[in-house]
């Protein structure tokens, strides 16, 4: 993991990014301010399929800062769990404190404040996929938002997250790709329950069932026309429930198709399988088509990705 040390801190970043260059472009770059002491942690890295995931230990009260850089994608949000001690995280003018087996959303490219008083386990989930669905848009609303822990589903979140931070070490990478997509699913589950109930209640339904509709047809034609003719609206109707969520319906489609071709080609179980059937199987025919959507997307080619995610993380690392 590379550290630097600052006359204001440590700057730490690699704990979630196994790319993560020297200085500050990386992801997953903080900087921790520790009272004059020399920071000291134990960093254990996971990977969950397409989530990153690390176990950060201490004994020292510590602040963590956000940095600024331009490699944080935007909409990227991390889900911290607190496994012993107590933090508190400040962002979107909230402040929220946590206890064990309490989690929060927070979004790391929007400024960030997160403190832990004294001894600390802390189980932090890098969450990527976010942006390629409309409903994520609400995440803002819940960031730092301590208020979300009373839902039933956040309840149910939370357990699983603990469960999942125990097993972690003992998880092979074809239960952890699962569990990935679990947590993902999880998360999702919460927002849709956050954002009830609201002024547009009936569009928000329906904007659900249009959603899952797309989901469960991905690998069919499915163009506006046909979309609003399944839940008996207007083309027009459709697209404007689609403004309402900042992106055209064609380009949730396009995403939610990249976004599964993505987990396939992170999934182990599926490599034999080339890139282009893997594409093929989620609408995306054309091969070279699907190549620049993908680099578009991700900025990757996806035999980049498909060699980078599915390569094995790192040891333990523990900074002195």
């Amino acid at each position: 993991m590379p550290y630097e040390q600052r006359p204001d801190g440590t700057l730490v970043y690699g704990y979630l990014d196994p790319a993560a260059r020297p200085g500050t472009h990386a992801s997953d770059a903080v900087l921790v301010r520790d009272e004059g002491q020399v920071y000291q942690a134990e960093m254990r890295p996971y990977r969950f399929g397409l989530l990153g995931a690390c176990e950060i230990a201490g004994e020292q009260r510590v602040r963590v800062n956000s940095l600024r850089s331009t490699a944080v994608p935007e909409g990227e949000h991390l889900l911290g769990l607190v496994r012993y001690g107590h933090a508190w995280l400040e962002q979107d003018g909230r402040l929220a404190s946590l206890s064990p087996g309490e989690f929060t959303l927070y979004c790391g490219s929007r400024p960030f404040r997160l403190e832990f008083d004294g001894p600390y386990r802390y189980f932090l989930i890098r969450i990527a996929a976010i942006p390629a669905d409309p409903l994520f848009g609400t995440a803002r609303g819940v960031t730092a938002n301590h208020e979300i822990l009373r839902l039933p589903s956040a309840r149910i979140l939370a357990a699983m997250l603990m469960e999942l931070a125990d097993q972690a070490p003992e998880l092979g990478p074809l239960a952890g790709h699962e569990l990935g997509h679990h947590v993902t699913a999880m998360l999702r589950t919460v927002l849709c329950e956050s954002s009830r109930p609201g002024p547009a209640g009936e569009g928000v339904s329906l904007l659900e069932r249009i959603l899952d509709h797309i989901d469960r047809h991905l690998g069919d034609d499915l163009l506006p026309g046909t979309i609003a003719a399944a839940h008996h609206v207007s083309v027009r109707y459709l697209h404007k429930l689609f403004e309402q969520q900042g992106r055209p319906v064609s380009d949730h489609v396009r995403s939610r198709r990249l976004d599964r071709i993505r987990q396939d080609l992170a999934d182990p179980a599926l490599a034999g399988l080339p890139a282009q059937a893997v594409a093929g199987r989620w609408g995306i025919k054309d091969p070279s088509h699907f190549s620049k959507l993908f680099r578009a997307e991700y900025g990757i080619s996806p035999r980049e990705f498909r060699r980078e995610a599915t390569a094995s993380p790192g040891e333990i690392v523990r900074h002195r």
